[in-house]
């Protein structure tokens, strides 16, 4: 018996310092911001995740590909989407949301009030709807805040969009994150009359990070708007298409510019962690799909 205590004293001081460690490294975790831009083929899809917080933006074509994204991300205990914001309800923008809704509990949606009479669109309202999200309109002046100082806004639309239109990627949400001295501008499929639109409103969007528009469309990513943003780093969501996406003319822009340029085809998910606000994010290794 006395050879016992000091085995139990030992366990019990490792216990204390396994306890304080793990406090430590969830202190840390709470403050880490990553931005992961995942590889979902020729489509969106974005997510932000802040200690439990997550925000997704967009869900690509596939719902088996979504699933698997989000679960190699988020741990398997966390069942919660606090956040989906949709930029427009395009298929290779929603396609995978329908997925999401079934197998976590999401919060809140954020989009406009665009609408399509896709049966995948039709599918995904009635989700929503049964999941009692709460629904906020996707408009200039929305925010979302982390509750470590990391905070999303809405740049565009301007105003109100409902019902069925013609030009979806026009009425695109369009939205800066912000992290300390860290910035990302992600602008779903916005094309080049409504980045001029944003130019002459005088909303800063200079980012060090770049979610290229429209899987770079030459008909999105004007000089002038790229000029603006000034992006250190350009990420390009595209998969195998027959568009001719990404446009030669929009890499050659980007390479002018002298910012570095990352194609998901190429390099897989683009992963950026943010330790503290007061600190560079750092992109990290991903591994190819």
């Amino acid at each position: 018996m006395k050879n016992r205590k000091p085995i139990y004293f030992l366990i019990f001081v490792l216990l204390v310092l396994a306890l304080i460690l793990a406090g430590i490294i969830l202190a840390v975790d709470r403050k880490k911001l990553k931005v992961i831009f995942f590889d979902v083929g020729q489509g969106d899809a974005i997510l932000i995740s802040q200690g439990k917080n997550q925000l997704l933006i967009d869900g690509g074509k596939s719902e088996q590909v979504l699933l698997e994204k989000i679960g190699r991300y988020v741990p398997f205990w966390d069942r919660k989407i606090e956040t989906v914001l949709i930029t427009h309800p395009d298929f290779d923008h929603i396609g995978g949301l329908p997925a999401i809704f079934r197998a976590y509990q999401v919060d809140s949606v954020i989009q406009t009030g665009a609408q399509s009479d896709s049966k995948t669109f039709g599918v995904l309202e009635d989700l929503i709807k049964q999941e009692n999200s709460v629904q906020i309109e996707g408009t200039v002046g929305v925010e979302i805040k982390w509750p470590q100082e990391a905070q999303l806004k809405i740049i565009f639309p301007f105003e109100s969009v409902s019902g069925s239109i013609k030009d979806t990627n026009g009425a695109s949400l369009t939205t800066k994150l912000t992290f300390g001295q860290n910035s990302f501008l992600l602008t779903g499929d916005l094309p080049s009359e409504k980045e001029l639109e944003i130019l002459n409103s005088n909303v800063d969007i200079e980012a060090d990070v770049l979610k290229v528009a429209h899987h770079g469309s030459k008909y999105s990513s004007s000089e002038e708007f790229l000029q603006k943003v000034q992006p250190q780093i350009s990420i390009i969501s595209v998969g195998k298409n027959s568009y001719g996406h990404p446009s030669q003319e929009i890499l050659e822009r980007l390479s002018r510019l002298g910012s570095e340029i990352w194609r998901t085809d190429q390099v897989g998910d683009v992963i950026f962690e943010c330790p503290d606000p007061n600190q560079d994010c750092q992109r990290l290794k991903s591994v190819l799909n």
